[in-house]
């Protein structure tokens, strides 16, 4: 191979992914997503509406209920996966030793500046994770909204174009940290169809799937994770169960998914979860 990185269609925007023999598993020994115990408290209704492909789910529950979910710590942003309780103390990338902290891309440009606030989120004898904080948060539309950067950089072994045992950048791209669940479902980008009344009891919403599914809705496909109302917001969690067999990655639709409140929504707020911190959900831009 010649390359060391190749783009990602249908992924975080700009990120890159290594094209070397580079350590796939890095992380915790495993090769797929790190499993962590969620707790689902509310018993959720779901069931299909027949006009227009939306998809309903019933309500959450008694709002006064003291019980809550347990929230998940580990995130995923780019190509990283970390404690996000560590995220404020995590050492400064300026602390690396002298391999990863001379890593550089395919083309020889330093991997990192270091005069910018980046931060060592996971750290190995093979692998190096770097975040650091947006100044402004990069919205490409339909409720994507990217809070962050993530550049992976890993030590090459068994390619043919760099010696063994060199650093290089193999990931980097604009991302949002999202909570990591024990389930199958893949993310998804949520926007209001519309502002909803405060005597609304029910709100659509606008559901992009972020994994490939060659273009197809999610209809019949979404499920609710979590849905917890307070006297102050509603806050919703929403996964995409994946389409079975390969896929392409052209960018896929919106898909209408109708959520049901216990009482009207009044002045509460609704935000999605899934995403760290919480994100209030607004009217989709292109509406």
């Amino acid at each position: 191979m010649s390359g060391v990185l190749r783009g990602e269609p249908n992924d975080e925007a700009g990120r890159l992914t290594s094209m070397t023999k580079s350590p796939s598993c890095h992380r915790w020994g495993r090769c797929t997503s790190v499993l962590l115990s969620l707790t689902i408290v509310f018993a959720l209704v779901l069931a299909s509406c027949g006009s227009g492909g939306r998809e309903t789910v019933g309500t959450g529950g008694d709002p006064e209920d003291g019980s809550s979910a347990e929230v998940a710590l580990e995130v995923e942003c780019g190509s990283s996966v970390f404690d996000v309780n560590d995220f404020a103390d995590a050492p400064p990338a300026v602390s690396l030793p002298d391999g990863p902290a001379g890593a550089t891309d395919d083309a020889g440009a330093p991997a990192f500046d270091p005069s910018q606030a980046w931060k060592v989120v996971h750290q190995s004898g093979q692998r190096v994770d770097l975040l650091r904080e947006l100044e402004e948060p990069l919205d490409t539309g339909g409720g994507d909204v990217r809070t962050h950067e993530a550049r992976a950089l890993e030590q090459i072994t068994g390619a043919n174009n760099v010696p063994d045992g060199t650093w290089l950048l193999t990931s980097a791209g604009a991302c949002v940290p999202r909570l990591i669940t024990d389930n199958d479902l893949g993310y998804a980008d949520l926007t209001l169809a519309e502002k909803p009344s405060p005597d609304a009891t029910a709100i659509e919403l606008l559901v992009r799937e972020r994994a490939c599914a060659s273009g197809a809705p999610a209809t019949g496909r979404i499920e609710m994770m979590e849905l917890r109302e307070t006297p102050e917001q509603v806050s919703i969690r929403i996964g995409v169960r994946p389409r079975d067999g390969d896929q392409t990655c052209p960018s896929n639709p919106q898909t209408p998914f109708v959520v049901e409140f216990s009482e009207p929504l009044a002045e509460r707020t609704v935000v999605d979860a899934s995403v760290v911190p919480p994100r209030v959900v607004l009217v989709d831009k292109d509406v």
